[in-house]
């Protein structure tokens, strides 16, 4: 071992320790040598709840989204949740291909584990990089950059830049920091020696009780830019891709963002780094502090290979007592509350234990998913070397808690990533398309799924009304309505315009002023954005409230209003029985965007109205598609007690079937 190490910056601990790893000389850079072991006699754990671990069938693996809000219900109580797959899905891992183990370098950063109780008080010093964008943008001087990344905070304070490595020689590094610091033999290098259970324990002992000063390295998030994907991708060298099922598959990563049902994929700007799935390269004890998704979303993590993770949850109906806890025992968190997002202290599980906060234990093997629900705080650390890689994702039932993330980030004054009026109206839209493909009978099996999300109970329905409630008493108590326009087409077409003072998403509507061109506030800042008088305002409003309240009646299933919406915002007409016989070309049509699109296929039959129909009605007596029965029948979907399904014959749709024999 080199032990004639040159002086490294040491960093900013309350009490100096002694060094207890000594990371490369000025002859080699690489070499490592330990001074300080395990303690097993001072372990410190805390027995913990094990989250449920699902396995499964094959059938119910298909489908990636569909499996994870089936077991939502259920397995959301405890935060997080462990998949196992099939025996049958085995994917190859391409971090493994020599080109990529031998050669391709990534960065990695120094963790000092035995500081993250004390990560705030290396902060205290350190200015806000958004506040410094939010400053220059109020001078008019600069807007915020969408696609500039954010430097963390966590990033800056609790870790330091290392050397480059190689997942070859990461791993050997990682496993010779676990055989010295564990007094393993060389034999005794395998990744399930010691055990987790050692790990852990050792772990929470160097937190609470460091009587060294340990320093580790990781990649967290930032491996992805050089080592790419560990799921197999297309990629246009190669004729015909290896494993492409795998390349397809549901449960590979990269696909998750396009699959439907995923709502991120309405949001059709470029997506943020978060969004986007990210390598994790990790060596025993690297670690990931107590953190809440971005916008509160999902998270699902796929183990590709070495030892354990061991993953902790606190249930999201806990996260505000959790950060009041945080508070109590840090303080300086109060001082600023954007360090909830980036600088959370990696509080014990025996401490928020005993303060009353449940904490779940999750065990991660190679091979196997995790999923984190919406708005859970989870924390964890690897047991060796390892590497994972992990999405953020939202699906319907996650609306409700991106409305508080945005509302709360607004207060905060932090940076979005997503325009949340952006997905949730665009959903919504997505289901008034679906109920009139319906209509049309050119439902898809994916049209059936997103109606079954939606419906006037359901939480889509329930989080645009109170979105509708919120955005109804600012125009009414801010708004002059002289000063409203028509939000102009392009106003978010090239980059996502964010509030100059809170950074809220102006997707729906924004204040403006004569004066500064290009600058914006939303509807509550309007005020701020100059000194100039309060009649020089002027609203910008995408929808009237009029509008979104005839979504709103047409997710709740209201026909008229579907029709209403389909005809006013998405361009559709809609044909009476008297102009069937003159265009029988639209039973070939399906909707594509906000089109009327031809498709390859028969015209079939148009069926007329019943010969004793009133003359101000039309008795919608038609075919419809059975999906259970993949053939089409005739029903009566009006009763003599229904009148909301009667239409005027002047709105009357035309039912179209594929059968030409009834």
């Amino acid at each position: 071992m080199c032990c004639d190490q040159s002086p490294k910056q040491e960093l900013c601990v309350k009490a100096r320790l002694p060094r207890g790893v000594n990371h490369g000389c000025p002859s080699c850079g690489n070499c490592l040598e330990v001074h300080t072991s395990w303690r097993p006699k001072e372990s410190c754990s805390t027995v913990l709840e094990n989250v449920p671990v699902l396995y499964p069938t094959e059938e119910e693996f298909n489908d990636t989204l569909t499996y994870i809000s089936s077991i939502r219900s259920k397995e959301e109580i405890w935060g997080m949740c462990r998949i196992v797959p099939p025996s049958s899905w085995k994917p190859p891992c391409l971090l493994q291909e020599k080109r990529i183990w031998e050669s391709s370098k990534f960065t990695t950063r120094v963790e000092g584990i035995h500081e993250l109780q004390n990560i705030c008080l290396k902060s205290e010093h350190r200015g806000s990089y958004e506040k410094c964008e939010r400053r220059k943008a109020l001078k008019g001087s600069l807007q915020p950059d969408p696609s500039k990344e954010v430097p963390s905070d966590a990033d800056s304070c609790r870790c330091e830049n290392a050397l480059d490595y190689t997942l070859e020689t990461f791993k050997r590094y990682a496993h010779d920091f676990q055989r010295q610091y564990f007094k393993l033999s060389s034999e005794q290098t395998g990744d399930e020696v010691p055990s987790a259970v050692n790990i852990e324990g050792e772990y929470w002992r160097v937190i609470q009780n460091p009587d060294a000063e340990i320093e580790v390295l990781s990649a967290a998030d930032r491996a992805s830019k050089c080592l790419g994907s560990g799921f197999p991708v297309e990629t246009k060298s190669e004729k015909g891709p290896k494993d492409h099922g795998y390349v397809e598959s549901r449960w590979n990563l990269n696909n998750i963002p396009k699959l439907s049902g995923s709502l991120l994929s309405i949001e059709n700007q470029e997506i943020s780094v978060s969004f986007v799935p990210q390598l994790s390269i990790g060596m025993c004890f690297s670690s990931q502090c107590w953190n809440v998704k971005e916008h509160h979303l999902y998270s699902l993590c796929y183990s590709h290979m070495g030892a354990p993770s061991i993953w902790y949850s606190i249930p999201s109906r806990y996260h505000f007592k959790f950060e009041e806890v945080a508070k109590k025992h840090f303080p300086e968190l109060l001082q600023n509350p954007q360090l909830f997002h980036k600088l959370v202290p990696q509080l014990s599980p025996s401490t928020l234990v005993a303060e009353g906060i449940p904490v779940y234990r999750c065990v991660q093997h190679p091979g196997e998913f995790v999923v984190v629900f919406p708005g859970v705080y989870h924390a964890g650390f690897s047991c060796g070397f390892n590497c994972s890689e992990s999405i953020n994702f939202a699906l319907i039932d996650w609306l409700p808690y991106g409305q508080n993330a945005v509302e709360l980030y607004s207060e905060q004054c932090r940076k979005t990533s997503i325009s949340y009026a952006k997905v949730l109206l665009g959903t919504a839209m997505r289901f008034v398309k679906a109920q009139w493909k319906l209509w049309l009978m050119k439902n898809t099996l994916d049209d059936d799924k997103w109606r079954e999300a939606c419906g006037k109970d359901g939480n889509l329905a329930k989080t645009l009304k109170e979105f509708i409630k919120q955005e109804s008493i600012r125009r009414k108590y801010i708004c002059l309505p002289s000063k409203s326009k028509k939000m102009e087409e392009n106003f978010y077409a090239f980059a996502k315009q964010e509030c100059c003072i809170c950074l809220y998403d102006l997707h729906l509507s924004a204040a403006g002023c004569p004066c500064s061109p290009n600058k914006y506030t939303c509807l509550r800042h309007a005020k701020q954005i100059c000194s100039c008088p309060w009649q020089t305002r002027y609203f910008l409003f995408r929808y009237e409230i009029s509008e979104l309240n005839m979504l709103l009646e047409a997710l709740e299933g209201n026909a008229e209003a579907i029709s209403g919406w389909a005809k006013q915002k998405l361009g559709l007409t809609m044909l009476s029985s008297s102009q069937s016989k003159s265009t029988p070309s639209l039973a070939g049509t399906s909707i594509v965007g906000s089109q009327l699109v031809k498709d390859p296929v028969s015209v079939p039959k148009i069926c007329s109205p019943a010969p004793d129909t009133n003359p101000g009605e039309l008795d919608t007596t038609a075919h419809y598609y059975d999906s259970s029965r993949q053939n089409c029948r005739r029903r009566s979907s009006v009763n003599a007690d229904d009148d909301s399904r009667k239409l005027p014959r002047s709105q009357a749709i035309v039912i179209l079937s594929d059968s030409e024999d009834e």
